[in-house]
């Protein structure tokens, strides 16, 4: 009795999944999206520690969106973006007499789910079904590549390479170097508006949360000059602490040089435009 209460349990669960799905695949909004996008990204960690806008860049990407059933959604993007951030933006004493600033390009890609809150996509053979406009709130994760770069006497130089946290002298300061790409979790929220029977409109705001504390090259401690590359006379050592830029060598081997509160993240902001792919048409 236990076991066909078992299987006749599983069985059931199986129907109405299928006819869920059923369902979900004879209305009018099984559709696709193929669209562009262009905005602001802004990034915030070591240096820009209170949310400062004064380093916003800009995006632009393009992503596809498969509209499953009135309430869900699954996108994938491609974005470009600039970030940066300058020590000198801030109003604490600390980062300003610290002296760093970073520039990035970002290339990311992200897969993101979608809930609508309202019953999304018109239906053009019943006017009475369907909402073309919808707000949304969205979660997924994501794969971003960057390269943090300073400016130094009118030269871009990589920081990373540099190693100016001791990165190239692991064994000594037991900092590994890190890689530049990484996952990111990706959430936010947005608009969407059916402006014609095959073009969307929307605006987006999503925050990806990364796994590296090194966006900028900033992270820990000072490390001793000898742990750079050619110690002292190297292009390492004029970038590894500039405080001494402005008069201050109070920053000295193993004094704070991150903010240590966790990871770096960054956020886009966009406007996008959509055509809507619209699948053969079935009433329930």
């Amino acid at each position: 009795m236990i076991l066909f209460q078992k299987y006749c349990s599983r069985f059931l669960l199986l129907f109405f999944l299928i006819k869920s799905i059923d369902a979900i695949s004879q209305n009018n909004i099984a559709t696709e999206e193929v669209g562009l996008s262009f905005g602001a990204a802004n990034y915030y960690g070591d240096l820009n520690d209170h949310f400062g806008y004064k380093g916003i860049g800009a995006s632009a990407g393009f992503f596809v969106r498969q509209n499953i059933g009135t309430r869900f959604a699954f996108k994938t993007s491609f974005n470009y973006m600039k970030v940066g951030y300058n020590d000198a933006y801030s109003s604490r004493p600390f980062n300003r007499n610290r002296n760093l600033s970073f520039e990035s390009s970002i290339l990311d890609i992200t897969g993101q789910f979608e809930f609508n809150f309202l019953n999304y996509i018109k239906n053009i053979y019943y006017a009475d079904e369907g909402s073309p406009f919808t707000p949304y709130l969205s979660m997924g994760i994501g794969v971003f590549f960057f390269n943090p770069q300073a400016e130094y006497l009118g030269k871009l130089y990589d920081l990373q390479a540099l190693g100016t946290e001791g990165q190239l002298d692991a064994e000594y300061t037991g900092n590994s170097r890190y890689k530049l790409y990484n996952l990111a979790l990706v959430y936010g929220g947005g608009l969407k508006y059916q402006a014609t029977k095959n073009i969307v409109l929307g605006i987006d705001f999503s925050i990806r949360r990364t796994f590296t504390d090194y966006l900028d090259d900033v992270s820990g401690y000072y490390v001793p000059e000898i742990s750079l590359p050619e110690a002292d006379k190297g292009i390492a050592y004029q970038l590894f602490n500039r405080s001494k830029e402005l008069g201050d060598f109070s920053n000295k081997t193993g004094k704070q040089r991150g903010t240590l509160d966790g990871n770096d993240d960054y956020a886009t902001f966009q406007f996008q435009i959509s055509w809507l792919f619209l699948n053969s048409i079935c009433k329930n």
